[in-house]
């Protein structure tokens, strides 16, 4: 996620120079490539490109790529919102089984330092959850992440199935059954528990439904294509009207269309807010944060420092 004011203006362009030069050199060939074809034949020399035309060809092509990008954004903003109430859920569970399972209301706890021992073990494993969750939806294979939170046994248990973080869910599920008894009061805290890891499960329904549901291909190509008809049909509106076209008409007709694309390009990448890319959701620096007010909570001191942004870029 680029942080705000984190990126200056040369490095602003210079990222949208470094991202964009395949399609800024596309746009100028195309353009140069009409102003050939104007030069030396008559291919052009037509009035279906009017201004008029072309008016109402931008006004169409600026309303779908407005919608498009709406619809984009409105993913990434309730990507960030599922990540956000995970933060929230992650600091309730911790103090849920800091204050609940303890030798007073746990039967299954019999001193305070057994009590300790399982506080460490439950809010480790959801460190791995959180974690679990990120490397899952950016399909990293890198596992070896969770070994600081995870015994060698549950890592082992967990690389057979093909979504982690629910068996984590599931054995945390285990676990804090086996810390309560049938009690009707110790039901009730079980029950409190219970509920915190089913928000738990449904932010992580809500992130997978958001990565695994794609945009027709259909509406991609649409965009695409009318993108494209209207960087075409620009400069042959201005040679229409004028038969050639200045080095400013030139620089004009590039800003439009680059306009055009460059938004239809942001979309693209704002719809697919788990991919490691620079408009990504902060999944990183957010479970960083989960692990150092979780870890702060069990009362300990050596803690890792907060994910910085880099190149104005938190990931």
């Amino acid at each position: 996620m680029i942080v705000a004011r984190g990126t200056g203006f040369r490095r602003a362009v210079k990222r949208f120079i470094f991202r964009n030069w395949a399609l800024i050199l596309m746009v100028l060939v195309s353009v140069q490539a009409i102003v050939i074809a104007a030069r030396y034949t008559n291919v052009l020399e037509t009035d279906v490109f009017s201004a008029t035309a072309v008016g109402l060809l931008a006004t169409v092509v600026g309303i779908f790529i407005v919608f498009r990008f709406n619809e984009a954004y409105q993913r990434w903003w309730e990507a960030r919102i599922l990540w956000g109430g995970l933060v929230n859920e992650s600091r309730n569970f911790a103090r849920e089984v800091i204050t609940f399972i303890t030798p007073e209301r746990a039967l299954g706890v019999g001193s305070a330092d057994e009590a300790k021992r399982a506080h460490r073990e439950l809010v480790y494993r959801h460190l791995a959850y959180c974690n679990a969750l990120r490397l899952s939806l950016r399909k990293q294979e890198s596992w070896e992440e969770l070994e600081p939170f995870l015994s060698p046994d549950e890592l082992r248990e967990i690389e057979g199935y093909a979504n982690k973080p629910t068996r984590l869910t599931f054995l945390q599920a285990k676990h804090l059954e086996r810390l309560f008894t049938a009690d009707v009061a110790q039901s009730v805290l079980l029950t409190r528990l219970d509920a915190t890891m089913s928000r738990l499960l449904d932010i992580q329904g809500g992130c997978e439904r958001i990565k695994n549901t794609a945009f027709p291909d259909e509406v991609r190509f649409i965009s695409k294509a009318m993108v494209w008809l209207s960087a075409i049909a620009v400069p042959v509106a201005f040679l229409s009207a004028n038969n050639e076209i200045h080095l400013l008409e030139v620089l004009a007709v590039v800003v439009i269309a680059l306009s055009f694309m460059v938004v239809e390009q942001l979309g693209a990448s704002l719809k697919n807010p788990f991919e490691n890319l620079d408009n990504d959701t902060p999944m990183t620096a957010l479970c960083r944060t989960i692990e150092i007010d979780l870890r702060q909570q069990l009362g300990e001191t050596d803690l890792p420092p907060p994910i910085e942004p880099l190149g104005g870029v938190l990931m």
